[in-house]
């Protein structure tokens, strides 16, 4: 699969121009069709001792994934040099609607992963303004 000239498999398998360039430049189609694939299937579950290891795996994978985002939070707070930047309505818009779209292709309730999201975004923008403030000394 290409996109704007670039073969989204071979950006998947380099970690370091994914973050780069498929998470800030592609559309929630395009990060569907990177990620979504790449997807750990899930064994047979036939008790409740196997779907609570499924999901104690699956929230293990959930604070890995939530301690890069919160790194990318820190990383922003470090490069904007205004604290004003920090919170950003239009990029905030642009999350939930992709949020939105690959709940709907995943077949998630829809309001239940916007109003995730929502929390979410607020509690990293809350975290980046104070990394801002850390950083300055403010």
């Amino acid at each position: 699969m290409t996109m704007q000239g670039v073969n989204v498999k071979q950006l998947w398998g380099n970690k370091s121009r994914r973050k780069r360039h498929v998470y800030s430049t592609c559309s929630a189609a395009t990060i569907k069709a990177a990620d979504m694939t790449n997807t750990t299937p899930l064994p047979p579950m036939e008790t409740m001792a196997d779907v609570r290891t499924q999901v104690d795996r699956i929230d293990g994978e959930l604070i890995a994934l939530m301690k890069q985002r919160f790194a990318c939070m820190d990383a922003a707070a470090r490069i904007k040099q205004d604290r004003n930047t920090v919170r950003d309505e239009g990029r905030k818009a642009q999350v939930l609607a992709n949020v939105k779209q690959l709940a709907g292709d995943a077949a998630l309730p829809v309001p239940t992963m916007a109003a995730i999201w929502e929390m979410l975004i607020e509690t990293s923008i809350s975290y980046e303004l104070q990394k801002w403030d850390q950083i300055r000394d403010k």
